[in-house]
């Protein structure tokens, strides 16, 4: 018998850290969410420690519980892409990041300023992101559907017109804050 990878979370943000578009669709969020800041803070350590160690430098995956998380950097407006596997599937990975880009790149999304965005334009983002997009590439791959037993509720789940009240996103920001004024404050000394 042998396993198939599945799509366990995915989070879409700008460039400046806004969330475009997050979501799990496994069981991730009931195991990562005992301690919200905990993983909040390793999501900011994990991205901020390749550039301080030097030009060029990018980090690519991370085991994480039962899941592999894949980073990309490389959509059409410096979006960012997170993803978590089931298995460590590095080509199952460069699909999703590649239907993502495809994504951006379609007319109607790829000058959209993600910071100050229309719901409808959100609504049709993630009708094809989770509709088209991401069914498309598992296709051959397993499948894709959402499995996560919150559906809607879950804490992972949040999109570029409701980032500001609720979700991880909100908790990313505020950690991010007061780390910056940490150093900040750190430097001043």
């Amino acid at each position: 018998m042998f396993s198939v990878t599945k799509i366990e979370y995915l989070m879409v943000y700008t460039h400046g850290g806004l969330p475009i578009y997050s979501k799990c669709f496994g069981h991730f969020c009931q195991t990562a969410f005992k301690n919200p800041e905990l993983l909040t803070g390793l999501l900011s350590a994990l991205e901020s420690i390749p550039p301080t160690l030097g030009d060029g430098l990018s980090l690519e995956a991370v085991k994480m519980g039962y899941t592999t998380m894949r980073f990309s950097k490389v959509m059409p407006g410096g979006q960012s892409v997170v993803i978590g596997l089931s298995e460590d599937d590095l080509a199952t990975a460069e699909a999703v990041f590649n239907g993502v880009k495809q994504l951006f790149e379609l007319d109607k999304f790829k000058d959209v300023d993600w910071g100050y965005v229309r719901r409808d334009i959100v609504d049709a983002f993630t009708q094809e992101l989770v509709d088209r997009v991401l069914v498309d590439v598992m296709h051959e791959r397993g499948g894709f559907h959402d499995e996560c037993p919150l559906g809607d509720m879950c804490p992972m789940h949040t999109r570029a017109d409701t980032a500001d009240s609720r979700g991880i996103w909100s908790i990313i920001r505020s950690k991010y804050d007061e780390l910056r004024r940490r150093m900040r404050a750190k430097m001043g000394e």
